[in-house]
Parts: structure tokens; C-alpha cells; sequence
């Protein structure tokens, strides 16, 4: 049996194991941490999370009802940005909440 790149085994595993899912909103989860990161700087990115990811909506939670309004001016960027890395429209809408 020849040996296969892990990239060509693991769309198919995780497939089969049912956790596709899973997998899209945690991969969806980093993404928007870095674009956030990259967006922002590093300590203002600290102040919010990237909490769930389901059906095309991204939640967002922030500790500082500022960064809950910047974040709402920025929605449309945020997203782009997000959605350019994971290579095409995934997020659908973001959902920002102060908690």
C-alpha cells in the first residue's frame, strides 16, 4: 500500500466520521481570531471572543460594549477578511454581543 498525503485522506475521514461540521466551525472560530488580530490590534482583539459558528452565523462576544459597537462598523470588513481566508462565502452574517 503506497503511502497518501494526509490532505488527501482527511476531507474523506472526517467526512466519514461525521464531524464536518465541527471541524468547518472550528476552523471558521480561528479564522476570525486572526482576522480580528489582524484587523485590530492584538490587545483590543483580546477583548472578544469567537464563541460559535453554526449555519453561516458567526457570534462574537466582547467584554467592553465599545468594542461591541466598532466591531457592528467593521462587520462587513471583519467578514470579507474571514471569508477571503477560508476561501469563499461561509460566513453569512456575524451576530456581536456584549457578555
Amino acid at each position: 500500500m503506497a503511502f497518501q498525503p494526509i490532505r488527501r485522506i482527511l476531507p474523506g475521514a472526517v467526512q466519514k466520521a461525521g464531524i464536518s461540521r465541527q471541524v468547518e466551525a472550528t476552523r471558521v472560530l480561528e479564522i476570525a481570531k486572526e482576522c480580528l488580530a489582524k484587523l485590530w490590534d492584538e490587545e483590543k482583539a483580546s477583548t472578544v471572543d469567537a464563541v460559535s459558528f453554526a449555519e453561516g452565523e458567526l457570534r462574537l462576544l466582547s467584554r467592553m460594549p465599545a468594542a461591541v459597537q466598532e466591531l457592528r462598523m467593521w462587520d462587513v470588513r471583519l467578514r470579507n477578511e474571514i471569508n477571503h481566508q477560508l476561501g469563499g462565502k461561509i460566513v453569512h452574517t456575524l451576530r456581536i454581543m456584549h457578555g
